[in-house]
C-alpha cells in the first residue's frame, strides 16, 4: 500500500498550530454518499442524493453499510453508522475542538518514546539486522529493521514530517512479521488520522484491537475513539471508552479526554442525560483545565 500526498495542513494541525473555531452552519449539502441515505421532511423520509441540501434542523437516516459526507464549506460531518441522526446533535458535538487535544497528547507521548536511549546493538528477534541470516526470507531495505523503521517514523511525526513518517511506517508494514504488524498498523492508522483520511485510518486502527501489553496502548485507544467519533460511529466509541475508563489500567491524565469523548458520543446519540453525566465527570476530574472548559461549553449548549 502506497500513499503519498502533500499534507501541509495536516502537518500544521499535528504541530498544534491549526485550530479552526467552529462556526454555526447555515446550510449543508450532501457531498458524497454510499448506500441508503435519507432525509426526513414533513414527517416523511426521502432519498438524499449528492448535491441535495440538508437543513441544520433536519434528520438523516442511514441504512446498513451506508456512508455519507455533508458539508457547509466549513464543517464536514461524516456518518458511517446505521441509524437516525439529528443535525442538531451532530453539530452540537462538533462544536468541541477535541482533535487538536488528541493530536497534542499523542505527539507528546511519542516525543518521550523517541527520547529514550536506543540499545547499543539494535536487534531483530535477538539478531543484529546486519548479521541476520540471508535465508530468513526478509529483504531489509537500507539495512533497517522493522523496529528501526518504526522509530524513524515516530521521530518524523514528532518533527511534523507526515509524508516521511507514512513512508517509514508503510515500509515497516511491508517487512513486518506477525509479531510486528500490529504496531506498524497502528502507526499507519494514526498517520492517516492526522491527514483527515478517517476511513483509511479506521481500517488500520481496527486491524488489531488495542492491546494493554503494548507501549502504545493508550494512544491506540484514544486515536481509535476519536476516529470512530469523527465517523459518527458512536456505539463503537462508547463501548470502547466505557471499557477503557472502567478497566484497571487507564492513565489518569487521559481520563478527562476519554470522558469528554464519551459525552460527545452520547450527545450525537441524543442521550442528553448520559452526555451531561460524562461532561460533568470531566469537570470533576480536571477542574479549570482546557478539557473542562470544553465540557462546560458543550454543557451550555445541551
Amino acid at each position: 500500500m502506497k500513499h503519498r500526498t502533500a499534507l501541509t495542513a495536516a502537518a500544521a494541525l499535528f504541530l498544534g498550530t491549526l485550530v479552526t473555531p467552529w462556526v454555526p452552519a447555515q446550510e449543508f449539502i450532501m457531498r458524497y454518499s454510499e448506500g441508503s441515505v435519507e432525509l426526513q421532511q414533513r414527517g416523511a423520509w426521502s432519498v438524499l442524493y449528492p448535491g441535495d441540501l440538508v437543513p441544520d434542523d433536519g434528520s438523516l437516516r442511514l441504512g446498513d453499510g451506508a456512508y455519507a459526507e455533508i458539508s457547509d464549506g466549513r464543517t464536514t460531518l461524516r456518518l458511517a453508522q446505521p441509524g437516525v441522526f439529528r443535525m442538531e446533535n451532530l453539530l452540537g458535538a462538533r462544536s468541541a475542538p477535541i482533535r487538536p487535544t488528541i493530536v497534542s497528547m499523542v505527539r507528546g507521548r511519542f516525543q518521550r518514546l523517541s527520547e529514550r536511549p536506543a540499545p547499543a546493538d539494535p536487534a531483530v528477534g535477538g539478531t543484529r539486522a546486519t548479521e541476520a541470516p540471508a535465508d530468513i526470507g526478509i529483504d531489509w531495505v537500507g539495512g533497517e529493521s522493522v523496529p528501526e523503521l518504526i522509530d524513524a517514523g515516530r521521530e518524523a511525526l514528532v518533527a511534523g514530517d507526515i509524508d516521511g513518517a507514512f513512508g517509514f511506517f508503510d515500509e515497516a508494514m511491508l517487512y513486518a512479521d506477525e509479531r510486528e504488524q500490529p504496531e506498524a498498523a497502528f502507526y499507519l492508522g494514526y498517520t492517516l488520522f492526522l491527514t483527515g483520511e478517517m476511513r483509511g485510518a479506521l481500517t488500520w486502527l481496527r486491524m488489531y484491537a488495542p492491546d494493554s501489553n503494548t507501549n502504545y496502548y493508550h494512544e491506540h485507544v484514544m486515536t481509535l475513539a476519536q476516529t470512530q467519533l469523527e465517523l459518527s460511529l458512536t456505539d463503537d466509541t462508547i463501548a470502547l471508552l466505557t471499557g477503557y475508563t472502567e478497566s484497571a489500567g487507564p492513565e489518569a491524565e487521559l481520563l478527562p479526554t476519554a470522558h469528554l469523548l464519551l459525552g460527545l458520543g452520547h450527545r450525537i446519540n441524543g442521550d442528553t442525560a448520559a452526555a451531561r453525566r460524562e461532561l460533568r465527570r470531566v469537570q470533576s476530574l480536571s477542574p479549570g483545565s482546557a478539557t473542562a472548559n470544553t465540557a462546560a461549553q458543550v454543557l451550555r449548549e445541551l
